[in-house]
């Protein structure tokens, strides 16, 4: 079971991963932990760890950043705790710097789940109990729930109007 395991995350290395950090490391970070106590996840899918209004892009000094959603950390689930080190925004405006993107101190802790056997990006509730918000020493989540669109259809394959899309049978 564990070398099969290995084989596995080695392989979802080799090829492309849904979730792919694109910002810059800014030198200041917030550690994120998935304990091993999470049974919600499969071996092999991703995390993605988002801050919701977070600085989008480095501005020079003087200009005014863009908020929105920032994928400021990623990893894959082991089944074993996963410390995840997410990228923080640096304001070094005073100083006529610029404000590098990344995290915001004070905004929440945001967690998607990439179902690779699905091949579908879930939103999560998350069971926190330690931190919560970047800026915090660390957060630590202890479960978490996803929360799986309900998409009314025929979810019968043998039907005329079936519908592969359906996760719930109307």
């Amino acid at each position: 079971m564990i070398i099969k395991s290995l084989v596995f995350i080695c392989l979802s290395f080799m090829f492309s991963q849904h979730f792919e950090v694109d910002i810059n490391q800014t030198g200041e970070s917030h550690l994120v932990i998935l304990q091993d106590s999470i049974s919600s996840i499969d071996i092999g899918d991703e995390i993605g760890i988002f801050d919701s209004n977070g600085v989008l892009y480095t501005v020079d000094s003087g200009q005014e950043p863009e908020f929105g959603e920032v994928l400021v950390g990623a990893g894959i689930w082991t089944g074993d705790q996963l410390n995840i080190s997410t990228i923080m925004s640096i304001d070094l405006s005073d100083f006529n710097g610029p404000i590098l993107n990344g995290a915001i101190d004070g905004n929440p802790v945001v967690v998607k789940v990439y179902d690779v056997s699905e091949n579908v990006e879930i939103d999560t509730e998350l069971t926190i109990d330690t931190g919560g918000e970047y800026g915090d020493l660390f957060t630590v989540i202890t479960d978490l729930t996803l929360v799986i669109e309900e998409v009314l259809g025929c979810t019968d394959s043998d039907a005329c109007n079936f519908n592969e899309e359906a996760n719930t049978d109307d």
